[in-house]
């Protein structure tokens, strides 16, 4: 996650809309030009992104394939499908409005909004140096008059709609004006700023549109990135040099998902009270009865004969094995990569050196392991994991105002027994490609069809 900050400056996991950084600068700037206080600049920045949720279910009452919906909306669905919302009741804090947050979706976005220079840091949204006023007014301004309403109808929004919806940015001023700041031409000059790394990220993304059938940013761009020989051959991928970080980092994730499913995994089969041996010899059945030399030898190859990465984890998630095993084989085929690769791909796939867990720690428990049975292997990994669960929660652990303690861990032991309070999830760790995908869409850079994504001729102006 610290790789993909650097890589990817200005989005994050939560920030899949392009309108919502005009739309906090219009607040911002509409603010500063009345000198609105605090309180007034929380309500009417949450009744604007209360408009802006009820105009984009106007024009898109289903979802859309590509573009996750607008924030708040689902929390309005009963208002909406009724068809109609009353803005002060909606735009309340609380359970009943469309968000519990006092200054709304601003949070999730701050932070990217003050790095690309959009906002300026302070207690409430300030114009920052490269807000353009005129261009998210001309975008969006219409939003500060349906902020105002009392009431909006959802069948009264259709005109509206298609130029104020979070799809519609790239046709309006405000997309254009994102999609500059986002790109930065200007940022070559100074290779190592953030700005530099960012253009670069999107000139990958989009030369991977280009050349790619791409459906989905994360899934097909990330392949293309972490295996194959397109990196070093295509004539503009092999002079970025972000590109060999973002192998690095593609190859890092699958081992980081195998962790997470494999710890979701064991906390699953916590049913009841379970002693930790009982846990360990769950995870020990699900394996052949083999050594950890012939598991090893028995992985599929990682790099071809000329030294390219080949897609051995993304296969052997295909092979339909249960997941213990999968996730195991997975593991391993990433701990061989730590002699394989070398440079800035190396060093971007290791990232903080020393880590329990990382592919360092696990290549030296299969190597030390090799003499022992498979299971007793997943024996010892299991009181690892369990271990390891219960030493972070710990020092992540609070005292409530009654004196009790609190534990961040959904597996509790207690006298040797473990239960578990909830599932835990096993995604894969965002790289933010999904999110950087859509905003570039939202501010006119990217175009999706059936057929999947594109980049558009504005699009190509910007990122050549």
């Amino acid at each position: 996650m610290r790789m993909v900050d650097r890589l990817v400056p200005g989005v994050t996991a939560v920030t899949p809309h392009a309108r919502y950084y005009a739309l906090h600068g219009l607040v911002a700037a509409h603010a500063d030009a009345v000198g609105l206080a605090i309180p007034a600049t929380q309500t009417l920045l949450r009744r604007t992104e209360v408009a802006l949720a009820t105009v984009s279910f106007a024009h898109h009452p289903q979802s859309l394939e590509w573009l996750p919906r607008a924030h708040g909306v689902d929390s309005l669905a009963r208002r909406l499908h009724s068809g109609v919302v009353e803005v002060g009741e909606a735009a309340t804090p609380g359970k009943e409005g469309y968000v519990r947050n006092s200054w709304g979706f601003w949070g999730p976005y701050s932070g990217s909004e003050t790095a690309l220079g959009i906002l300026g840091s302070g207690p409430m949204p300030v114009p920052g140096p490269r807000l353009d006023a005129t261009a998210v007014r001309g975008g969006l301004g219409e939003l500060l008059e349906l902020a105002h309403e009392n009431t909006l109808r959802v069948e009264d929004l259709a005109s509206l709609s298609e130029r104020l919806c979070v799809c519609a940015g790239g046709d309006q001023s405000d997309g254009p004006w994102l999609a500059s700041l986002m790109c930065d031409p200007g940022a070559g000059a100074d290779r190592a700023s953030r700005s530099a790394t960012r253009r670069q990220t999107i000139q990958l993304l989009a030369r991977v549109v280009a050349t790619h059938p791409v459906g989905f940013f994360t899934q097909d761009v990330g392949h293309a990135l972490a295996f194959g020989d397109f990196l070093a051959t295509d004539t503009v991928t092999s002079g970025i040099e972000a590109a060999t970080a973002w192998r690095g980092v593609v190859l890092r994730n699958y081992a980081v998902g195998a962790w997470r499913r494999l710890w979701s995994w064991l906390v699953e089969q916590v049913d009841g009270l379970v002693p930790v041996e009982e846990l360990a010899d769950h995870f020990a059945e699900e394996l052949p009865d083999m050594t950890v030399a012939a598991f090893l030898s028995a992985l599929p190859p990682t790099q071809s004969t000329d030294g390219v990465p080949l897609p051995a984890e993304h296969d052997l998630r295909r092979a339909g094995d249960s997941l213990p095993l999968t996730e195991l084989r997975v593991l391993a085929t990433s701990a061989r990569r730590v002699d394989e690769l070398d440079g800035r791909v190396r060093d971007a796939f290791l990232g903080q050196r020393g880590v329990e867990l990382g592919p360092e720690w696990a290549q030296r428990r299969f190597d030390t392991a090799r003499p022992l049975g498979l299971r007793d292997l997943a024996r010892h990994l299991t009181y690892d994991l369990v271990t390891r669960s219960q030493r972070i929660a710990l020092a992540k652990a609070r005292r409530r105002a009654d004196g009790s303690l609190w534990l961040p861990t959904r597996l509790h032991e207690r006298g040797g027994l473990l239960y578990r309070t909830s599932q835990e999830g096993r995604g894969d760790v965002g790289l933010r490609l999904d999110q950087l995908g859509t905003v570039l869409a939202t501010c006119g850079v990217l175009h999706y069809t059936d057929q999947g994504w594109s980049v558009t001729n504005y699009g190509k102006a910007l990122v050549d």
